[in-house]
């Protein structure tokens, strides 16, 4: 029977073990710089949704964190659910969630608005006392509204943006809400802004969801 060397056979190990050390440094160094595909929230843990509810969102956007930081609020953008079927679409006044439509009152699908890529996390509101008519009327007034531009500026300045949309519907409707505009002193941005710190703490809002408390 032949026999290798003993030579040859540690010769053939340490070019084994270079090889799988090399493959496993490879392996090591695609993964880390592989980007993580982060998990989408799972829209059938959700209540039953009503037209007309509101969708606060915590974005993930260093924009997101500067309109927290100014209104030391928990969320950075709101958008308002205008049908349900065949599935939730979503209308609000943004600057990027749609990079074709940018700086515009847009239509989002509730799962994009609400993907990890845009929202670290989201909860849901309903505005009590108002009644079905009314609720269709701001539906209407919103639709209406798409393409409208994108207007970041004070309040006697006729803003823009996605609480100042929603607040202009609910007028349209004559549904009355004080929600408390909020006096900024910062580089190019002085005056008073709305927030939505401001709707998350309107009296007579029942919350639905929040994902935050869902996960805990």
């Amino acid at each position: 029977m032949y026999v290798l060397p003993i030579k040859l056979i540690r010769r053939s190990l340490t070019g084994a073990l270079l090889i799988i050390g090399l493959a496993l440094s490879v392996y090591i160094v695609v993964s880390l710089a592989t980007p993580k595909k982060e998990l989408a929230f799972d829209l059938s843990t959700l209540p039953s949704l009503a037209l007309g509810d509101w969708i606060f969102r915590k974005g993930s956007a260093p924009e997101s964190q500067i309109i927290e930081a100014l209104s030391q609020g928990e969320f950075s953008h709101i958008g308002v659910i205008v049908s349900l079927t065949p599935q939730p679409l979503v209308i609000h006044a943004t600057t990027d969630d749609n990079p074709h439509l940018p700086n515009q009152v847009i239509l989002s699908t509730l799962e994009d608005f609400i993907s990890p890529a845009l929202a670290k996390y989201f909860a849901i509101a309903r505005l009590e006392h108002t009644t079905d008519f009314q609720q269709q009327r701001v539906i209407t007034w919103l639709l209406e509204q798409q393409g409208q531009p994108f207007v970041l500026t004070t309040r006697e300045r006729s803003p823009l943006y996605c609480t100042t949309l929603i607040l202009e519907a609910l007028n349209q409707a004559q549904i009355t809400i004080a929600p408390q505009w909020q006096h900024i002193n910062a580089p190019l941005l002085k005056g008073e802004y709305l927030f939505p710190r401001a709707f998350a703490e309107l009296p007579h809002l029942a919350w639905q969801y929040h994902s935050l408390n869902q996960r805990n």
